[in-house]
């Protein structure tokens, strides 16, 4: 086999799918033949669409003009959060022969909510040859793939409690306005009911995915309302100053059940002034593990680091609609891609690559 770039379509070019782009470039190995969208940025240019002060010679398109008619490995998908709206444009790359690496949370662990459509989405990658992964810092990582990993120091584990505390005064204005920064607790209420705010998509799909890993079967997965987290102090951020008794953020909660025993326990807390910010993984069991990353992992940042690093992970793994428990320990990459390459599965697939 010759050895040759990875072909890459960059599928959805908003603020998540930018930065994707953006970190892309920066490797080697990696060659982007074409970027979609159904937005804002059709018919603009890639390196204006992301942001760049350059012209990339690729013009942002329709997914019809390009799936099926550009040859490429895999499709780095950013568009949304729910199954049930990505699975027509996820269909459509794998019935086009494309891998996929996705950011979409639910797709992250879709069986517990939907097993009908993850057994099609199974067998379809199946029987085009291809690998569908949804992934991202969480769910993806931190709240599963982290405590999965860190069981292995365990004879046996009785509960597990994951802790995601953040400051969101440091994120994205649409992240801020996301969670209801400055909202009266009403009118936060009033978006909760309209379901304008949702809460941390991934949760269920974390806890699901714990689950599964540690063979464990639940009898119960419950996912609480938000709760909305007060101010008592005015809290300046690049979004609105928020002011006492108004939304700094929110906190969002899943649990797991094995016979009305709590024994997985998810906590996401994001507010505007958060004084400490971590991500904390506690493990009960034989023996107990306790892990903290002071700090906490910036969110954005993450995301692209879990994305690009899959992607060679997802050219070397067998065909299939796959999560992060299936695949090898996470790992970060070499600058040249080509470099993680085995060319086992790669090459069932039909791809030109060599390790």
């Amino acid at each position: 086999m010759d050895v040759r770039e990875i072909r890459i379509i960059l599928y959805g070019v908003g603020a998540m799918g930018s930065l994707i782009a953006k970190a892309l470039l920066e490797k080697e190995g990696i060659e982007i033949v074409a970027a979609v969208d159904i937005g804002k940025p059709l018919g603009k240019d890639l390196g204006e669409a992301i942001g760049l002060d350059r012209k990339l010679g690729l013009e942002v398109m329709e997914p019809e003009r390009v799936l099926s008619r550009i040859e490429a490995d895999l499709v780095v998908h950013a568009t949304a959060s729910y199954l049930r709206i990505t699975y027509p444009q996820l269909r459509a790359c794998i019935e086009s022969g494309l891998n996929i690496v996705s950011t979409c949370e639910e797709l992250a662990y879709p069986y517990y909510k939907y097993p009908g459509l993850s057994m099609e989405l199974d067998g379809l990658a199946k029987k085009h040859c291809v690998t569908v992964l949804g992934s991202g810092i969480n769910p993806g990582y931190l709240m599963d793939t982290l405590p999965i990993f860190m069981t292995g120091l365990c004879q046996s584990v009785q509960s597990i409690r994951v802790v995601r505390m953040m400051d969101s005064s440091k994120r994205r204005i649409p992240y801020q306005a996301k969670i209801g920064t400055g909202l009266s607790p009403e009118e936060f209420q009033r978006r909760i009911e309209e379901k304008a705010i949702t809460g941390h998509v991934g949760l269920v799909e974390s806890v699901a995915m714990i689950a599964a890993a540690l063979g464990w079967r639940l009898t119960n997965i419950r996912e609480l309302p938000p709760e909305p987290i007060i101010a008592h102090r005015e809290i300046p951020t690049p979004y609105v100053v928020v002011k006492p008794g108004q939304v700094a953020g929110l906190k969002s909660v899943a649990k797991g059940f094995m016979d009305n025993e709590e024994v997985i326990t998810l906590e996401f807390i994001s507010y505007a002034g958060a004084e400490e910010e971590y991500d904390g993984v506690f493990i009960k069991g034989i023996q107990n593990v306790e892990m903290k990353i002071l700090g906490g992992v910036h969110g954005d940042l993450g995301t692209v680091g879990v994305i690009i690093n899959s992607i060679p992970k997802v050219l070397n793994a067998p065909p299939g609609l796959l999560t992060m428990k299936d695949l090898p320990i996470p790992s970060a990459t070499p600058k040249d891609l080509r470099l993680c390459l085995r060319g086992d599965w790669a090459e069932a697939k039909g791809r030109a690559f060599k390790a």
